[in-house]
């Protein structure tokens, strides 16, 4: 039996969040068609197509895509169609989990958000997982070697390779030509960037000229502190009674009055808020260390806030989480950028 050997793929995380969030994307844009045309139906007389189909299709349509072509241009489009197929097959689970199969079942969209937090934990956990063997180093920085007679990489790119050349067997020969490669001591063909990579290099160059300005970490400080303001004002009601409660020392009328679900909702806005505030603070002397303070926060906010919202409001949950998410992966990716 042949020894096989997995080779992580080092930048995973972008193809995982644009997988993640298009599928979020497309649970919202469905729910809110359906909502605003009345729950339309496909088909006719004893055919009803439903748009779990839609979804599969999708899904094999992007397994076929990464089966098929090599370009490491296309596995953005691929990720996000699959995201876009999940979300669009998830968004039927009520059917499957109902002997009526009823898409309105109550705890769907409870299930649903199980499953995307669960997604994300997976994530999450290979993600902290970031000791790579030399060998993979090697496969990556020959991968980036695609790229580089596809297209041009950019001088972040091709520090990238370095990186990884930097931390693979320096006494392979492959090491040592990749590296005059990505070097500039061997002329390649000269290719235009795809339309990904040319978004992607855009937001970076933007997010540079903007830290740039002497008033852009007094800013991002600000919407921070705006964001968590506003979460606080949705319970400030909650917090004043909670607050009259401990004065008078009655802890057993405050658990009979709100119930522990509003106490440890109450607790997770007064974290956030700290972890905000926190980040706020030391966003002049280190950025990094803020953004990582303020997507605490955020996870927060989505691993125990949005748990209490699916169960009073899920539509509003659903939008307020989409929100999150994607606040979380724009820290996750400067971050990255930080790094």
């Amino acid at each position: 039996m042949k020894n096989y050997k997995f080779i992580r793929f080092i930048e995973f995380g972008d193809l995982f969040e644009l997988f993640f969030f298009s599928a979020i994307l497309t649970l919202i844009a469905i729910r809110i068609y359906l909502q605003l045309t009345g729950f339309p139906q496909i088909g006719s007389g004893i055919f009803h197509i439903a748009h779990l189909l839609f979804g599969g299709f999708f899904m094999l349509f992007s397994i076929l895509g990464l089966l098929t072509f090599l370009n490491n241009d296309l596995k953005p489009y691929w990720a996000i169609l699959g995201g876009i197929g999940f979300g669009t097959f998830i968004d039927e689970i009520g059917k499957f989990l109902t002997r009526d199969n009823d898409y309105f079942f109550q705890p769907t969209f409870a299930i649903i958000y199980v499953i995307f937090i669960l997604l994300y934990l997976l994530y999450k956990s290979i993600e902290r997982i970031q000791i790579f063997t030399p060998e993979e180093y090697l496969i990556n920085s020959i991968n980036l070697l695609e790229d580089l007679e596809i297209r041009n990489l950019d001088k972040e790119e091709k520090e990238d390779a370095l990186e990884y050349l930097a931390k693979s067997n320096k006494k392979n020969n492959i090491v040592v030509f990749l590296k005059k490669v990505f070097s500039g001591n061997i002329d390649l063909p000269d290719q235009s960037p795809s339309s990904y990579e040319s978004l992607k290099r855009k937001i970076r160059r933007l997010y540079r000229f903007f830290l740039h300005k002497s008033w852009s970490e007094y800013v991002i400080a600000a919407f921070f502190i705006a964001r968590s303001l506003l979460y606080i004002s949705t319970g400030v009601s909650l917090i004043y009674s909670i607050n009259n409660h401990m004065a008078a020392g009655t802890v057993s009328s405050l658990l009979n009055s709100h119930g522990l679900p509003e106490l440890i909702k109450t607790f997770a806005l007064i974290s956030q808020a700290i972890l905000t505030i926190i980040g706020a603070i030391i966003i002049t002397r280190s950025r990094k260390r803020a953004y990582k303070f303020f997507r605490a926060g955020v996870l927060v906010s989505i691993f125990i806030l949005q748990v209490f919202n699916f169960y009073s409001n899920p539509l509003y949950a659903l939008f307020s989480t989409a929100g999150d998410l994607l606040l979380l992966g724009a820290l996750s990716y400067v971050i990255r950028v930080e790094k």
